[in-house]
């Protein structure tokens, strides 16, 4: 060939390697912006999308992994806040005891002018509760876990059941007065903030009432909650205790439930459970009699009561 060794294409191939996209490599996505929270440069970062330069996430064209019992991972909502997360930090970085305690104070001495206490004042703050949800799109824009009660007087901000105070005086690193399933990952940011394996966008009871604070949607918020994943166990007394794992683990296999993909431990697929039309099954009903386990006398249907096995 003219230009060249033989068989070498003249003039080599124009812009860089074959199949190499312009611009960058292939896969690769600009980082956009969560649609849920602005572009605001005083926000200290990106909440979702871009997230590969903060906490070891995957460059945003990277597809993460998916449990089986979660929903798709290529959700449209799941892909705007950040991917899927698996127990790691894995978006803006958990904050120390001393940030959240200074967090916490300017909340306390200046709620009425910044509601969450980030150092931003509400005026320019466009999430003003740290949920993640633009204020403008957001019915309780000063109420996190939409209990009623704005943050700034609130003493439990996201509703998991633990003074915002004590999270940060009990030198635990997975503790933080915004983050519900203690999992170190911001509720702002994390899809699943209540560790159930629903993403929070369907985390929804049949007549529309939210369930994303609601570990085994029984009803009853976690922050009010004794038992959050219906094992019969007290949070108090799981291993681990609130912060525990165990708090969040139905079957106790020690994995949870939020990565188990068989919560009851019966044999059969949550998401199966979940959309096989069958009254009787149910993903947190070990013998599917129709009667969730915290409810059940015999969970496993071998004549002997629970409470006589134990």
């Amino acid at each position: 060939q003219p230009g060249g060794q033989p068989g070498e294409q003249p003039g080599g191939q124009p812009g860089g390697q074959p199949g190499e996209q312009p611009g960058g490599q292939p896969g690769d996505q600009p980082g956009n912006q969560n649609p849920n929270q602005p572009g605001n440069p005083n926000q200290g970062g990106n909440q979702g999308g871009n997230q590969d330069t903060q906490g070891g996430q995957p460059n945003p064209g990277q597809q993460p992994s998916q449990d089986p019992n979660q929903q798709p991972s290529n959700d449209v909502d799941e892909q705007r806040q950040g991917g899927v997360q698996d127990g790691t930090q894995g978006s803006s970085g958990g904050q120390t005891d001393n940030q959240q305690r200074q967090q916490l104070d300017n909340q306390e001495q200046n709620g009425e002018n910044d509601n969450d206490g980030d150092g931003i004042p509400n005026d320019v703050d466009n999430d003003d509760d740290n949920d993640g949800v633009w204020d403008d799109l957001d019915p309780t824009p000063l109420d996190h876990d939409d209990d009623g009660i704005v943050d700034a007087e609130d003493d439990d901000d996201d509703g998991d059941g633990v003074d915002d105070r004590l999270e940060i005086e009990d030198g635990n690193i997975y503790s933080n007065i915004y983050d519900h399933d203690n999992d170190r990952i911001p509720d702002s940011v994390d899809i699943d903030i209540d560790n159930d394996g629903i993403i929070n966008t369907k985390d929804v009871a049949e007549d529309g009432t939210s369930l994303k604070r609601d570990h085994d949607n029984d009803g009853s918020n976690d922050a009010v909650d004794t038992d959050d994943d219906n094992d019969n166990i007290l949070d108090v007394d799981e291993v681990g205790g609130m912060f525990g794992s165990y708090r969040y683990d139905h079957d106790n296999d020690g994995t949870w439930d939020m990565r188990d993909s068989d919560d009851d431990n019966d044999g059969l697929l949550d998401w199966y459970e979940a959309n096989d039309g069958n009254d009787l099954t149910g993903q947190f009903d070990s013998d599917n009699d129709g009667i969730d386990d915290h409810i059940d006398n015999d969970d496993d249907n071998d004549g002997v009561l629970d409470d006589l096995e134990m």
